[in-house]
C-alpha cells in the first residue's frame, strides 16, 4: 500500500531562518515530536526530540536565539510518495529514526511518523482478520470441490504467498525483492554518510551442464548448497566471520546470487569473494557414488560517486562478472582491472 493513501499531509513547518525559541514553542503547543524545516518552499533539514535532547545536554537557554539551521539534522532521509510500507518501514529501521518526511518528486508532500506506522499496521490486522474469516468462508466451500480444484486452488496461494516472502523458497537466503530493497537503502546510507559500500555478483560456471547430466533435483541441492556456503554457514568460509551480519547474501535468480558488503572498499570485496571462489571449487558433491566439483565466477564493484542508480550499481558487478567468464571462469573479476584470480 502507497504511504500516499496514510501520511500527514500538511506537517508543521518552520523557516530555515526561524529562532530555536519559536520552534520549541510550536512543538510544545501542537504537541509533536518534529518539525521540518524549509527554505523558499524547499525541504532542508529536520528538527526532532531527538535534536531537542542533544541540545538540552548544552544547556538550552544559552540557544534559545539561535537559528534554527544551526541545530537541525541536514539533509534528512525522505520517502517517495509512491513507496510501500514495507519500504517507508525498512528506511525507519535501518536508519533508526522516528520521523521520515514523504517528497513527490522534488515538492514537500508530508510526513510519517512512527505512529502513522503503529496505526497503519493495526488497521492492517484487523483488515487481514477480516481477510482472514472471508478465507475460512472460502475454504469450506473449498471442500465441496473435486480434489484437483482443491489442489489448483492451493497451489495459487502458495505461490502468492511466496511471492510476498522475503526469502528465497529454495536456499533459505534473502530473495531478490529484499535484496533491491536493502541496496537501496545501503546506497543511500552509504552517500549519506560518505561511507564504502561494495556488491558481489556470482554465477555457477556452466550450471546448465550439470542439471543436464546430474538432474534437476541435485541441480537444486547444489543451489542450496551454494547458497549456504555464500552466506558462511558452512565450510572454511565461518573463519571469515560468516562474512558479517551487517552483509546481505541473496540469491539474484536461477544461478545468480549476490551479497552487498556495507563500509568495505572494493578491493576488500575482491579478496572476500576470492574467498569464497576457493571454497566453492574445493568443495565436492556426491551422485551415484561420483564426486565432482564446480566453480564460481565473480564480479565485484564499488559504490562510486557517480553512481546513484541501483540498476547501474548492480551493472557494473554483473559486467564485471562477465569480465571474469570470458578470462576462463573460476575466477574474480572487478570493475576497474581485467582479473583478481
Amino acid at each position: 500500500m502507497e504511504i500516499k493513501n496514510w501520511i500527514t499531509s500538511s506537517p508543521t513547518c518552520v523557516e530555515y531562518a526561524d529562532k530555536l525559541e519559536k520552534v520549541l514553542r510550536i512543538m510544545a503547543e501542537k504537541r509533536i515530536g518534529a518539525v521540518l524545516v524549509l527554505d523558499q518552499q524547499k525541504l532542508v533539514g529536520v528538527f526532532t526530540e531527538r535534536d531537542l535532547v542533544r541540545l538540552c545536554a548544552r544547556g538550552l537557554e544559552d540557544l534559545q536565539d539561535d537559528a534554527i539551521s544551526r541545530h537541525m539534522t541536514k539533509d534528512p532521509i525522505t520517502a517517495q510518495l509512491t513507496d510501500d510500507y514495507n519500504t517507508v518501514y525498512m528506511l525507519m529501521r535501518v536508519n533508526d529514526i522516528r520521523h521520515i518526511p514523504v517528497l513527490d518528486g522534488n515538492a514537500l508532500a508530508g510526513i510519517v511518523s512512527n505512529q502513522d506506522l503503529t496505526h497503519f499496521y493495526q488497521n492492517k490486522i484487523e483488515s487481514e482478520f477480516a481477510d482472514a474469516r472471508e478465507r475460512i468462508d472460502d475454504l469450506q466451500k473449498l471442500v465441496k470441490l473435486s480434489a484437483e480444484e482443491v489442489l489448483e486452488s492451493l497451489f495459487s496461494e502458495i505461490n502468492k504467498y511466496k511471492e510476498l516472502s522475503l526469502t528465497d523458497h529454495l536456499t533459505g537466503l534473502y530473495n531478490k525483492r529484499y535484496f533491491m530493497l536493502r541496496l537501496r537503502e545501503e546506497i543511500a546510507r552509504a552517500k549519506r554518510h560518505n561511507q564504502d559500500l561494495s556488491l558481489i555478483f556470482c554465477d555457477i560456471d556452466h550450471f546448465k551442464n550439470v542439471n543436464d547430466n546430474y538432474g534437476h533435483h541435485l541441480g537444486d541441492a547444489i543451489l542450496k548448497t551454494v547458497g549456504q556456503i555464500l552466506a558462511g554457514e558452512m565450510g572454511e568460509l565461518r573463519i571469515l566471520s560468516r562474512l558479517r551480519k551487517s552483509d546481505i547474501v541473496a540469491r539474484f535468480g536461477g544461478e545468480e546470487f549476490v551479497a552487498i558488503l556495507p563500509e568495505t572498499t572494493a578491493e576488500n570485496a575482491a579478496i572476500a569473494a576470492e574467498k569464497m571462489r576457493t571454497v566453492i571449487a574445493e568443495h565436492q558433491f556426491e551422485c551415484n557414488n561420483e564426486s565432482f566439483g564446480i566453480t564460481m565466477s565473480f564480479g565485484v564493484a564499488g559504490l562510486s560517486d557517480d553512481l546513484v542508480d541501483v540498476d547501474e550499481f548492480i551493472q557494473c558487478a554483473d559486467h564485471a562478472m562477465y569480465k571474469a567468464k570470458a578470462k576462463g571462469r573460476n575466477s574474480v573479476a572487478t570493475d576497474w582491472e581485467k582479473s583478481v584470480s
